[in-house]
């Protein structure tokens, strides 16, 4: 038998009028009219009591076929495509009395009791959008969802391309993607839902520190393939000559006194003003170009270029005179230790690229082979910018600190006599065989080796880390380093001033 659900005070209305009408059951207005319009259709069964439905009774509920501005959604179950199919079907094997000349319908009542699943007038309505447009109606959870990803695509393309942008370009991006995919017809794209989904998927905000023209920022896929066919060409190079030694070289520019942009002040202040032995020294820098092996090798000479008195900044490079790049290859590059089979990685500087320069300054006995980094690829690949070069930097912003603060009488910017001092020291400290890892690193970071060097300690983490601040030995004052040969803590003066070996 055949029940569709009815309110306990509509069964009640029925009882009480066909049973003991002087009873005084409070009941709607509607339950009244639904007693007395079903007045005898309430049968007794063995255990429930229902009203049959008149299989010939005429629809009068509202118009399904009337359009609808969205789909509605059923939180309830999943309506998969089998069951609306078959459910849409059967709605249309209803009468035509109610669509003259159009296809049959049916009741939400008739519905039911078939698809126990349509429970509400907006259900069937959502059926009828569905069989009209073919679109399956979703939750508005999993409308939302799929526009966070598709926002959080372009988000990811708008980043790598480098345009800046902000919050409001988040709100239109997200409302134009919701026109063009029609997700949710409600949707504003509110301040609430931008911060979630901020939060979601971690993006905030970042002080920019580097502005590039676009057209770099466009070649940059060009410049990573180049870099990944020399990545190819050195371990090509590599597998036919597996006992090859790989030597990498790269100049870098140093302030002559460097200064942190950070120092410890008091709360609330809003000018924090640090002073300086010499101001035009933190604009005025000299040329260091060491050389790293990827074995950890540190050459023993490092070629250092001073400012000329009254010179002129050049056009291009880092040096004036045409003929310093053969006195760095002669009396630095291939001076000492040269192995019988080598491999220069060099970057894309003029004079490193003039291969028929280079070879003539080799020893006869040397196989050479040279590549260079493609232009735009040094922060990519270039083995002593990606870590040797930054820790050079960062022990000399450690140790000014350190004089400024005791107030030692060393003026680090003098050329003739301290500055030549503290890069000599500071590149002797760098060759140390512990930092053998972090040395190979730069080349294991800037893909040319798959061989992961052992963890590391950094060269300023140690030199200035844990007991560095202990008594000196040889002084006994307190000590400000550590050496990373002797494994010993020094004072200031013993190790920077009168070069502790």
């Amino acid at each position: 038998m055949d029940f569709f659900a009815v309110s306990a005070k509509a069964v009640a209305a029925v009882v009480t009028s066909s049973f003991d009408p002087s009873l005084d059951i409070p009941v709607t207005r509607d339950a009244l009219n639904f007693s007395e319009k079903n007045r005898g259709e309430l049968v007794v069964c063995e255990r429930v009591e229902a009203i049959k439905e008149d299989g010939n009774e005429e629809e009068k509920e509202w118009d399904f076929e009337e359009p609808i501005d969205q789909p509605a959604t059923n939180t309830r179950h999943t309506w998969s495509t089998e069951m609306m199919n078959e459910a849409y079907a059967f709605y249309r094997t209803g009468q035509k009395l109610r669509n003259p000349g159009k296809e049959g319908c049916r009741s939400l009542t008739s519905m039911n009791k078939k698809f126990r699943w349509l429970k509400t007038d907006q259900d069937l309505r959502t059926l009828v959008h569905y069989g009209k447009s073919g679109n399956k109606p979703t939750n508005r959870n999993e409308q939302l969802r799929l526009l966070a990803e598709a926002l959080d695509e372009e988000v990811t393309a708008l980043i790598d391309s480098g345009a800046e942008f902000h919050d409001y370009n988040l709100k239109e991006m997200a409302i134009a993607l919701n026109e063009k995919k029609k997700c949710w017809p409600k949707f504003t794209s509110s301040e609430r839902w931008i911060r979630q989904w901020k939060s979601h998927y971690r993006v905030t905000g970042r002080h920019i520190t580097k502005i590039v023209s676009v057209k770099n920022k466009k070649d940059e896929g060009k410049i990573k393939e180049q870099v990944d066919e020399l990545r190819a060409q050195v371990q090509q190079i590599v597998e036919e000559h597996p006992d090859i030694y790989i030597w990498n070289c790269d100049q870098t520019g140093m302030v002559k006194e460097a200064h942190g942009k950070r120092t410890l002040a008091r709360k609330g202040v809003k000018k924090v003003v640090c002073v300086a032995q010499s101001v035009g020294a933190t604009t005025s820098s000299i040329t260091l170009l060491p050389i790293i092996g990827m074995d950890g090798y540190v050459k023993p000479k490092i070629f250092v270029q001073l400012g000329e008195p009254g010179g002129k900044l050049p056009k291009k490079g880092c040096y004036r005179d045409s003929t310093l790049d053969i006195t760095f290859y002669k009396e630095v590059l291939f001076s000492g230790f040269v192995p019988p089979k080598s491999l220069l990685i060099l970057d894309s500087w003029p004079a490193f690229k003039d291969h028929d320069a280079i070879r003539p300054c080799a020893p006869p006995n040397c196989q050479l082979f040279i590549v260079n980094i493609p232009p735009g690829g040094t922060a990519m690949c270039q083995p002593a910018d990606i870590s040797f070069n930054h820790q050079l930097k960062g022990i000399q912003k450690r140790l000014k600190s350190i004089i400024l603060a005791k107030k030692i009488d060393y003026r680090v910017s003098q050329e003739t006599i301290y500055l030549l001092k503290f890069v000599s020291q500071l590149h002797w400290c760098m060759g140390a065989d512990r930092f053998k890892g972090f040395v190979s690193y730069g080349f294991y970071k800037g893909g040319f080796t798959t061989t992961k060097p052992a963890p590391f300690e950094s060269p300023k983490d140690y030199m200035f880390g844990s007991g560095s601040m202990a008594a000196c030995d040889n002084c006994s004052s307190l000590s400000c380093t550590k050496c990373p040969r002797c494994e010993k803590p020094h004072c200031f003066d013993c190790f920077w001033n009168k070069l502790h070996r």
